[in-house]
């Protein structure tokens, strides 16, 4: 068992779809018929998904949610390497869920109509567990002129939308790579810090501006690497712990609350994240 973010030792040929469920296999077949990352994605990769209630400020974060999306992944990027190759991303797993299809996936956000936004998108996703036509999976908006689709259909086909917040009832973050469980406070403590003590959702606010699809690239490929997605992705994280702190020990427990200040002070201030460690053990054998 590896906690990861991708298969770092087999290619796709060594990892077989092992459930087979209807949705599984349409997505397969979809995916399948747009390239590898489609494949990739659904046997080889592995998020750390937190859920976040959207509670008495869902627009603010929403917002600031989606804008830390880009930090989160670079601050726990962990799939630097697939198939025992280096792949040139701090985050191989980001890669290939950018490519797999972009009409599912990304930051759909606009700060005038935010649910406007997420409403369009959703219409435009092409519906893959309706019925091709002519040889297409078309886009759900069609489905609803063509026929008279139900409630629970519409609720299956959000669920074939892969953004990196997707709202269901909840906010379900999406960006960060699987990592090891003695660092699972670290996620925690972050989205919760900036999320839930209301100075430090507001501060996050001012610190990350209007979400950014294109830093989604930069900050899967570069990671903390990159110097201006570092320094945010810092103050970010001290936003975060002092959210925390403000939450206090019944919300927060203080050993998690150290936990996640150790992953801070062993990564993201100094510009690293998991992916570094193992890209030197690499190295080193």
């Amino acid at each position: 068992m590896l906690a990861v973010g991708i298969d770092p030792l087999n290619s796709l040929a060594g990892a077989p779809l092992l459930i087979h469920a209807k949705r599984y296999e349409r997505m397969a077949e979809y995916l399948g018929r747009r390239g590898m990352a489609g494949a990739r994605m659904m046997r080889q990769t592995a998020a750390f998904q937190v859920s976040l209630d959207f509670d008495d400020e869902p627009w603010l974060r929403w917002q600031v949610l989606n804008a830390a999306a880009p930090y989160i992944l670079a601050i726990f990027a962990n799939s630097p390497i697939y198939a025992r190759k280096r792949t040139g991303h701090q985050s191989a797993r980001a890669h290939v869920w950018r490519t797999l299809d972009p009409a599912r996936t990304g930051i759909p956000y606009d700060r005038q109509n935010p649910v406007g936004a997420y409403l369009d998108f959703a219409l435009a996703a092409p519906a893959i567990l309706f019925p091709m036509v002519e040889g297409e999976h078309r886009p759900f908006s069609e489905w609803l002129a063509r026929a008279n689709p139900t409630l629970e259909e519409w609720h299956d086909h959000l669920s074939t939308l892969f953004p990196e917040v997707r709202p269901r009832g909840h906010l379900e973050l999406r960006s960060a790579d699987a990592i090891a469980p003695h660092w699972y406070a670290a996620p925690l403590a972050l989205t919760a810090g900036i999320l839930y003590d209301p100075a430090a959702l507001r501060a996050t606010a001012d610190l990350l501006g209007t979400p950014d699809l294109g830093l989604l690239c930069s900050a899967g490929r570069l990671g903390l690497h990159d110097p201006a997605v570092a320094r945010t992705a810092a103050d970010l994280f001290e936003v975060a712990l002092q959210g925390c702190q403000e939450l206090g020990p019944r919300y927060f427990h203080p050993a998690d609350l150290e936990q996640a200040t150790a992953f801070f002070d062993r990564y993201t201030r100094r510009s690293r994240s998991p992916a570094d460690d193992m890209l030197e053990a690499a190295i080193a054998a």
